[in-house]
Order: structure tokens, then sequence, then C-alpha cells
């Protein structure tokens, strides 16, 4: 079962996240999307977990803005496509969504906007600004949701720290 941190749809089961699951049921249930619960993520979390995350709130916010929903929840599954992060590589934060397209091309037919959500949801620390109103949605949604992981990461710590100290 999925759900996205903060929403209370599982998304192959809700009727509430139906036209979402929709939408990215094939990419979703990919063996390469898949495979990303097995990589962790911003400290607490699987990077399936936080592709689900940005793919979810990307779709609902394009819905609402009238942008391309389908192709926003998509490109967010694929924007961290990518096998192994390496640590203390600061490089990585500006060469990974080459990765992720070259990987996500690989297994996905993918639309121009849906590329250039996964080249540019870097921007501004990587060159080169988003083309598409989709691009700029999944870009501020990936930060956000990475905001959220980080404070459940920190609150964990906190909870951990406290319960030592008891």
């Amino acid at each position: 079962m999925s759900r996205a941190i903060g929403s209370k749809y599982i998304v192959e089961r809700s009727p509430q996240a139906q036209e979402y699951h929709e939408a990215v049921k094939d990419v979703l249930n990919s063996e390469e999307v898949q495979d990303l619960k097995d990589y962790h993520h911003h400290h607490c979390m699987t990077r399936f977990q936080h592709c689900l995350n940005v793919s979810y709130y990307s779709f609902l916010l394009c819905r609402k803005l009238g942008f391309n929903a389908e192709q926003a929840a998509r490109a967010g599954l694929l924007h961290d496509l990518y096998p192994e992060c390496p640590k203390c590589d600061r490089r990585h934060l500006t060469t990974h969504p080459e990765t992720a397209l070259e990987n996500a091309r690989k297994s996905f037919k993918l639309s121009k906007v849906e590329a250039d959500v996964i080249l540019k949801h870097m921007w501004p620390i990587r060159k080169g600004r988003p083309k598409y109103p989709e691009s700029y949605v999944v870009m501020m949604t990936d930060k956000y949701v990475a905001f959220m992981e980080f404070c459940i990461y920190l609150k964990q710590t906190a909870d951990m720290s406290l319960k030592k100290h008891i």
C-alpha cells in the first residue's frame, strides 16, 4: 500500500486518490520505481516514499491550478530514479537529474514536459530554468516535501533522544 506523508488516503484503494492512481499506476507498479524502496533518502524515508510524496502532491497542485496533473505526477515518481546516492559528493546535487532522466527514458516513453520536470527539478542549484509550469510545481513540491521529511527526521531524533533520558 502506498500513502503520501500527510495524506490519509491509500493510493491504490481510496476513491479520493483513484484519479491519481489511474494516472500513474504503470509507473508506480514498475520494477524500476518499486526498487526505490531499497534506498534511503533524506534520512528517514525511502527514495520510493519521497518520489511518491512529490508525485502525489504535485498531482493535486497541478490539478487545482489547471496544469497537466498526469504528466507532473508521472515525472514526480521518476525525478529521483537512480540507484545509489553517493555520500559526501556534492556533485550529486547537480548530476542526479541527468542520471534519473537517462534511467527513466530506458523504461518509459516520456513527454517533453516529463523530461523537463525530471531534468530541471533541482533548479536553481542546477543550471537550466524549468520550461513548463508542471516543472515549476514539481521543483517546488520536491523542496517542500524534502523539508517535511527533514522535520520528521528531526522529530524522530528528538523522540529517541528524549527516551534515552527518561
